[in-house]
């Protein structure tokens, strides 16, 4: 029997968290993937970040294809200058994007606005007031340095994680950074997703229209395997 599709209204945002499977579950799976793909794995070097990137396309197709009805091996998926992965001419107009960190894949999929996510791993961040000086506002840097030295990594990465997945919302690199904050055209949301992790989400938002409401945002997680 086929599986329903997903289905996904425009003011909904879908956020999918998978645990990152081992590569044994992976390699089997590969004839899922396109040879551009299959050979962009081959060339990282160290297994675990092959293994992330085995498991996020993956992932990504899987859903594209619960959402769409198309095979996953069908799906032309192609990257912008900046890296960002699209769907060449899709059935719907399904915008989508995705990020894994360690153990984790984050993948956002919404219907006619532009999305971007981000995920990280709470660490130790050993030069953010170098680089809360470039990317941050005046305001962010002061919130970080009243943080208590604790909580201060944490919060970092989450704010990190807002402005990253804006970028890879809008498409663009680290210099836009502090301009997009500022653009009301923007909605970016923390997300809690797995203990030890932070992250955002960032869409398109119609302010100032009849879709004033944030969009409802639904996040699930995939079974591993």
């Amino acid at each position: 029997m086929r599986q329903p599709l997903l289905e996904l209204e425009k003011p909904e945002i879908h956020l999918w968290l998978q645990a990152v499977p081992p590569l044994e579950v992976l390699l089997p799976r590969l004839e899922l993937l396109s040879l551009e793909e299959r050979q962009r794995a081959g060339q990282l070097q160290l297994v675990e970040d092959r293994r992330r990137f085995l498991a996020g396309r993956l992932l990504l197709r899987t859903l594209l294809s619960h959402y769409s009805g198309i095979p996953p091996q069908a799906i032309s998926l192609d990257r912008t200058v900046t890296g960002k992965p699209y769907w060449r001419d899709p059935p719907l107009p399904l915008q989508f994007n995705l990020s894994h960190s360690h153990q984790w894949i984050l993948v956002g999929l919404a219907l006619h606005r532009r999305i971007g996510v981000d995920l990280e791993r709470i660490r130790p961040v050993p030069r953010w007031q170098r680089i809360a000086r470039r990317y941050f506002s005046a305001a962010e840097q002061a919130y970080l340095l009243a943080c208590p030295p604790p909580e201060r990594d944490a919060v970092f990465l989450q704010m990190w994680t807002q402005r990253e997945a804006l970028l890879k919302a809008v498409g663009v690199g680290l210099a836009g950074a502090r301009r997009l904050a500022r653009d009301p055209g923007w909605l970016t949301l923390p997300l809690g997703v797995a203990d030890g992790y932070v992250a955002a989400v960032a869409v398109e938002w119609e302010r100032g229209t009849a879709e004033e409401a944030p969009p409802t945002v639904r996040l699930g997680q995939v079974p591993p395997g």
